[in-house]
């Protein structure tokens, strides 16, 4: 005998129903309807229905029941479970429409804050860069992955941090690009969770998200190849010019420490020389071993690499594996500016190694070769 004992609340008086005998047609049609739902229904000897069994208690009792009143009971549940279904379906949306909207308010207020923000980006943190990548948005995001703060301090990072902030501070200046691409900064020590949903190993690393189109909802995000064309400023306004189809002219801004420091430096070589000019005809002619040092110490710092981190802006000094200080830089591509002091050093010392034991040494006389004075 099929077991059905979802129906049990339909019948709470028994477990078995008898089936009238006057409604034939009824009869058939609710022995169809009863077996389409698991229930057993009993023949008579000329393939009537006579009545159907439910085994949900240990007792059972027999009572008649018409057809209408089962398709009636049956009706009523059914309104009522759909009833609640579409109840559920509704707060459901209304709660992803809430949700949504919560979202999309956020994202507007970050965006609000990069607009108005003086160093044209903003730094964020896991949930924060999370919601402005979100979509759907109109515009793009340029997010810079970076390690600049912290117990962990990369030597690139810091190098492109001036970089970074030189472009983003023209961008959020020029209205015709401002609108089109936010930047954000992600720090590792705030942010480890977008390193982990990235996989990074390395840093820095800089992503661009497209802005969604009608073929293309959730565009990949592109990033830039430090490797192949270094960390100016210029060669990322060009990166963003290309993908983002702008017109954005980056303009290198005035150095003015260096512009600073070349004027007063200027205005003390003309101040020297006007008042040390009676005296340079002779400090040429008797000064000899000054002239000496002067070149050898020149030759000593440029040959020690001097020239190498003034050009590429080498790190003076970095933090190695356990946080201790790093003096030396793997590779034969890379130096840090205190190796370079080291090198000079020991170039000093061999070079007054050498002057001292070919000048100073054999002017120097030997007692036991002195003549005897005689009386």
């Amino acid at each position: 005998m099929a077991k059905n004992c979802a129906w049990k609340s339909l019948f709470p008086t028994g477990d078995a129903i008898r089936l009238p005998r006057e409604k034939k047609k009824k009869n058939a049609l609710a022995a169809r309807t009863l077996l389409l739902l698991g229930f057993d229904v009993e023949y008579n000897a000329f393939q009537q229905p006579t009545a159907f069994a439910l085994y949900c208690s240990p007792s059972a009792s027999i009572i008649n029941l018409d057809i209408t009143s089962i398709m009636r009971t049956s009706i009523s549940s059914m309104a009522k479970y759909g009833l609640l279904a579409l109840l559920s379906l509704l707060a459901l949306t209304q709660l992803t429409c809430t949700f949504a909207q919560r979202q999309a308010k956020e994202q507007d207020s970050l965006f609000k804050q990069i607009q108005s923000s003086g160093k044209g980006f903003i730094d964020v943190d896991t949930n924060e860069f999370s919601q402005i990548i979100q979509v759907p948005r109109d515009y793009a995001v340029t997010a810079l992955l970076t390690t600049t703060t912290g117990s962990i301090k990369c030597p690139p990072c810091q190098a492109f941090q001036p970089e970074f902030e030189k472009l983003t501070q023209q961008w959020n200046k020029n209205k015709s690009v401002k609108s089109k691409n936010v930047f954000v900064k992600v720090e590792f020590n705030r942010a480890q969770g977008v390193f982990a949903r990235y996989q990074l190993q390395h840093a820095p690393v800089l992503y661009t998200f497209p802005v969604p189109t009608a073929t293309d909802q959730s565009p990949e995000h592109i990033s830039f190849d430090f490797n192949a064309r270094g960390f100016s400023a210029e060669e990322v306004a060009s990166h963003l010019n290309k993908l983002l189809k702008t017109k954005f002219s980056y303009k290198q801004p005035l150095n003015t420490k260096l512009i600073t420091a070349t004027i007063t430096g200027v205005i003390t070589l003309a101040g020297s020389i006007f008042f040390l000019a009676p005296y340079i005809p002779a400090l040429f002619s008797s000064a000899k071993p000054l002239w000496m040092i002067l070149c050898i110490g020149s030759m000593i710092v440029f040959n020690s690499g001097y020239m190498w981190n003034s050009i590429r802006g080498a790190p003076y000094i970095a933090a190695g594996q356990g946080g201790k200080p790093e003096y030396f830089a793997g590779g034969f591509q890379n130096q840090y500016g205190v190796e370079t002091q080291i090198v000079a050093a020991i170039y000093s010392l061999l070079a007054f190694s050498f002057i001292a034991l070919t000048v100073l040494v054999p002017s120097q006389r030997d007692p036991d070769q002195e003549p005897e004075l005689s009386v």
